[in-house]
């Protein structure tokens, strides 16, 4: 036996009362904070925002009310510390419908077969847009060491048969190609761009990537001119909520800076009329069906998601510092 096999510890799992004794009181608020939530939102890739706690819907209320950031849908958050019962499902329905949510997000200590069973069939007959999720809360431990919280997702959405379902059904020729392209691009991007986290693929013409600051309205996107005009390839910030002027201003005001250290042009957009500002890079494309993986990678799209990144944090955290003053 070597050394490194004598040191080897063994994993630990903990009662989830003895983290969190209530649910309501304990886990609720636990998972509203905003690092919880996007530990939970790596799982589902998605960048979710809190909304609220505890919203009442008719006599009862949702444990958590958020938002996917990548395209603004309301996502309910039911919790339950316990094997999952009839209750709750027919409570994670209640909310759903009360507050028009297309995403359901379970979170139970253990699904039942019956229960995950019933949310495969809730997404097998339900809209292509909504989703429910069940997924199991575990937490482990090594020898003394901190707790850690995991999140197991047991049920999900078939995206890719719905999608392809929709299609059939649904789509155009034209959405039919953006998605097959979504869909190649997201396989190239999960396999070589450990640094993104591309959201499902869409038949819409852009794709969501969050970028790592939940609670700010803003999010990176790669989008595709389609027209026959100027097919184009772009890689964007889009800031779309809270106060997109104020914020897109901050970003403007170090725009010399933001240019030099991204290294080429990029294309500021900011009408009056749109509610959305954009800062964009852009490419000409040979045709609407160039192979995703060609673009994946491509300079352009790494370089602009490493600026905006830092440079939209920067920005927010110098506003934010300046509020608390």
């Amino acid at each position: 036996m070597n050394n490194a096999t004598a040191s080897l510890a063994r994993l630990e799992r903990v009662d989830l009362r003895t983290i969190w004794p209530n649910e309501a009181t304990n886990f609720t608020p636990w998972l509203a904070k905003e690092t919880n939530l996007a530990l939970l939102g790596r799982t589902l890739r998605m960048e979710i925002e809190l909304v609220s706690t505890e919203e009442a819907v008719g006599s009862f209320s949702a444990d958590i009310v958020a938002e996917d950031a990548g395209n603004g849908r309301k996502i309910i958050i039911e919790n339950q510390l316990d094997k999952t019962n009839h209750t709750h499902l027919g409570q994670i329905l209640t909310y759903a419908a009360g507050l028009d949510a297309l995403t359901v997000v379970w979170i139970a200590k253990e699904f039942t077969d019956e229960h995950r069973a019933a949310l495969e069939w809730l997404n097998g007959i339900t809209r292509p847009n909504v989703r429910f999720f069940g997924l199991e809360i575990e937490v482990w431990k090594i020898d003394e060491s901190p707790c850690a919280p995991k999140f197991q997702v047991v049920a999900k959405p078939n995206d890719w048969t719905k999608a392809l379902s929709a299609g059939k059904r649904d789509l155009t020729e034209l959405q039919q190609t953006r998605l097959a392209f979504w869909r190649g691009f997201h396989a190239y991007a999960e396999k070589h761009a450990s640094n993104t986290s591309p959201t499902n693929p869409t038949a819409q013409h852009w794709m969501g990537f969050a970028i790592g600051k939940s609670g700010v309205d803003r999010r990176a996107a790669v989008k595709t001119g389609l027209s026959a005009q100027e097919p184009e390839i772009r890689a964007e910030l889009v800031i779309s909520r809270g106060n997109p002027a104020q914020r897109f201003g901050m970003l403007e005001s170090e725009r010399e800076e933001i240019t030099q250290e991204f290294g080429s042009e990029l294309h500021w957009h900011a009408p009056d009329d749109a509610i959305g500002k954009k800062i964009y890079v852009r490419r000409k494309s040979t045709g609407r069906t160039k192979p995703a993986p060609r673009i994946a990678m491509s300079g352009s799209w790494r370089n602009s998601t490493a600026c905006t990144r830092s440079s939209t944090n920067a920005c927010v955290d110098s506003r934010e510092t300046r509020e608390n003053a």
